[in-house]
């Protein structure tokens, strides 16, 4: 049996990892993680922290410990499209020993301007195709989270047809949170998009339950 800690180390910034995290990945004897996240906890990569960023080798690499305390450091929030649910679906919840709740990037986002997040949709292109946007337009507030290919501005473009800029709502891109180059960028007509700059983490927040009829 596996002995599996998930961990969630937040958005990115230090501050934003929380006292449980930093205490518990510090117990464990296998430790894997991004460079990013490995360097908010003050470890440098080893043989027993190991710096890995592709999910793939990330659920192979479990699989050479088993009798070791294996702890997974997952961006975020583990309970919101984190890695957890394919290591779950790889080794089971019962190899799961603890799973640490941490911040996500929509946590700090709202946080940022000032809003709350009750009932908000969150949608992911990250690493999928742009389809049913339409959806995103629909919702009192909602959250989208990007990539590199579907970026911010590819994501809004693609959205002005089908009525971004039609009502009055409240549209922000949020880059970097709680890292180096953080930027809340408000987005109030389709000439605004021309001046994003991508950057590498994204997330799109709209409407903020502000919307007019």
């Amino acid at each position: 049996m596996y002995k599996i800690l998930v961990i969630s180390a937040g958005p990115g910034g230090a501050q934003y990892m929380t006292y449980a995290a930093v205490k518990r990945a510090r117990e464990c004897e296998i430790l894997i993680g991004t460079r990013g996240q490995l360097t908010a906890l003050d470890i440098a990569p080893s043989e027993n922290a190991i710096e890995e960023n592709r999910i793939e080798e990330i659920l192979n690499l479990i699989g050479r410990y088993e009798d070791k305390l294996i702890g997974v450091l997952v961006t975020g929030d583990a309970g919101i499209f984190s890695l957890s649910q394919k290591i779950y679906d790889r080794y089971g919840k019962g190899s799961v020993l603890e799973v640490i709740p941490g911040v996500s990037s929509i946590q700090a986002a709202f946080a940022k301007i000032k809003e709350s997040w009750l009932d908000v949709r969150v949608f992911s292109f990250h690493g999928r195709q742009i389809e049913g946007a339409e959806e995103c337009l629909q919702c009192p507030k909602a959250v989208i989270l990007c990539d590199k290919q579907n970026t911010s501005r590819v994501i809004l473009e693609a959205m002005i047809p089908l009525g971004l800029f039609s009502q009055k709502r409240d549209i922000y891109v949020c880059q970097n949170l709680t890292r180096d180059g953080e930027k809340i960028i408000e987005i109030k007509n389709p000439e605004a998009l021309q001046t994003i700059t991508p950057a590498g983490k994204e997330l799109i927040l709209l409407n903020l339950g502000k919307m007019l009829e």
